[in-house]
């Protein structure tokens, strides 16, 4: 009974955004430099739907990750940067504070939310640390008082607009270093001392909804805001972004299902040659994408909805969580792109879902780490695997590895040859593209047994098939290349032409 409550309350909050977002059909075409308006923002969570990410034993909706992957499905088929707003408030603060925080914290935070609307959001990264991360400067002191913090945060999403935020930082020591573990504090911008300071706002290129800039860090919190991790930050951190990773599969769903309505929608009613575009080969072909794009989303839900809890240790779940950010974001893009092709001129517009959808999906190739690196990352993982399984064919590793034994099979004629371990840094790329898409296809096949349509289900491992059948021929013909920094030596055309010419 609980369960069909929170999801007529999910329903009822989606109908409810979508008639905001008709209302104000410009919230979405103003690029908000500090954020959306707070009058805006208090029409969406005036139904508290943060309370779905909420333990029921501090009056929430209790946390569950099925309800909390429906509603970031629900809000991003409205709005993606609205979607990404619930779950930077949802994945990155409240849900580290639920398992992390002290019982203090924890009640002042969740009775902030629950009854005064408020945001909360993650800083980890520096103006000169990003993907490297763990190399961050942040540092903190401890006194009496509680824990000092000191440094520069950067790209953090609602910058000056959270009430709350997560700050990581490192502990200072007397000769100046600082140590190598990591730890996260909340701070209360409300509160004496936790000010942070917004020195610049950023001119995003997309979600405009959403506030990026540089902040200075320069507060004191107290005792009861620390963090506590069960064995190490590190790890706490590893836990957290996990979740994160896998959780985008909600915002995603939600993203995908409304480019392929739009798709279809489009192709029925516009006509050219005397049919509609549904008529036409290369346009069903782009929909059988959109569509195996929705059935692999739905399987990565799926999977996510049955492991992400908090009471879960996601922190070795990295190549689950790793492969399901990178592929999912790459297939948002992909099916913006799709969406803004079909529809054409028209589409070029940021007023128009489908520009709009192309300029806002794409950070979230960069953002919670760069797909490239993930990639990489993942390649290595399965290159080390299968070095210390003392295994060179590719297709005989993947049949044995837990997270690919059943996809292996429908691909091997593709998947059947050796791997060199020292493969180039670019054909790692492939490689790990071509892992990342057999794990999440792998969830596909969890999906079809619970019941999933067959026709989808099949489309989808179809169209994987094409897609790392095209990786596995770069892969194989990759050759090393450099850079020719002078190219211009010998290499201006004008110089060649005005000689031909005399």
């Amino acid at each position: 009974m609980r369960h069909l409550e929170t999801e007529t309350f999910i329903y009822e909050f989606q109908h409810e955004l979508r008639n905001i977002l008709r209302e104000n059909p410009e919230i979405e075409t103003v690029n908000h430099l500090e954020g959306l308006p707070r009058h805006f923002l208090n029409k969406i969570l005036a139904p508290n739907p943060l309370s779905v990410f909420i333990p029921s034993k501090y009056g929430g909706r209790g946390d569950n990750p099925a309800h909390c992957l429906s509603l970031l499905e629900g809000a991003a088929y409205e709005s993606i940067a609205i979607g990404l707003m619930l779950g930077i408030n949802g994945s990155l603060f409240l849900e580290p504070v639920a398992k992390y925080g002290q019982t203090e914290a924890k009640d002042r935070v969740f009775q902030s939310f629950l009854k005064n609307s408020s945001l909360g959001g993650l800083m980890i990264t520096e103006p000169d640390f990003g993907t490297d991360a763990l190399s961050m400067r942040s540092s903190f002191s401890e006194s009496d008082r509680g824990y000092s913090l000191r440094g520069s945060k950067h790209w953090g999403g609602l910058t000056g607009l959270a009430d709350f935020w997560l700050v990581t930082a490192r502990k200072g020591e007397e000769n100046g270093n600082l140590k190598r573990d990591i730890n996260l504090f909340i701070v209360e911008n409300s509160q004496p001392g936790q000010k942070i300071d917004v020195e610049e706002y950023y001119n995003k290129l997309g979600l405009f909804l959403i506030p990026y800039g540089l902040n200075k860090i320069d507060v004191t919190v107290p005792t009861r805001s620390k963090l506590i991790p069960h064995t190490s930050g590190v790890k706490l951190l590893m836990d957290l972004l996990h979740r994160s990773r896998l959780r985008l599969s909600g915002i995603g769903l939600g993203f995908i299902k409304r480019m392929l309505d739009e798709s279809i929608k489009h192709c029925q009613q516009r006509y050219v040659g005397g049919k509609n575009l549904l008529g036409y080969d290369q346009v069903q072909h782009r929909l059988s994408q959109l569509q195996a794009w929705y059935t692999i989303n739905s399987a990565m839900c799926y999977y996510t909805a049955r492991v992400s809890g908090v009471e879960n240790n996601l922190t070795s779940f990295g190549l689950q969580a790793n492969s399901t950010k990178a592929v999912l974001t790459d297939m948002m893009q992909s099916a913006a792109q799709s969406l803004l092709q079909l529809t054409g001129a028209k589409g070029y517009r940021r007023d128009h879902i489908a520009g709009r959808a192309v300029a806002d999906s794409r950070p979230f190739q960069i953002f919670e780490g760069s797909n490239d690196v993930m990639y990489s990352q993942i390649a290595d993982a399965i290159l080390k695997e299968m070095k210390k399984k003392k295994e060179t064919n590719f297709y005989t590793f993947l049949r044995q590895f837990e997270l690919t034994k059943n996809i292996a099979g429908y691909y091997k004629q593709i998947l059947d040859f050796n791997l060199d371990p020292e493969s180039l840094q670019r054909a790692r790329l492939a490689l790990g593209k071509m892992i990342a898409r057999l794990i999440t296809t792998e969830f596909v096949l969890d999906l079809s047994k619970a019941g999933f349509r067959t026709d989808l289900i099949d489309n989808a491992i179809q169209v994987v098939g094409d897609t790392i059948a095209e990786q596995a021929t770069s892969f194989t013909r990759l050759r090393k290349i450099h850079v020719i920094e002078r190219y211009r030596d010998g290499g201006d055309w004008k110089i060649l032409g005005l000689n031909q010419s005399k």
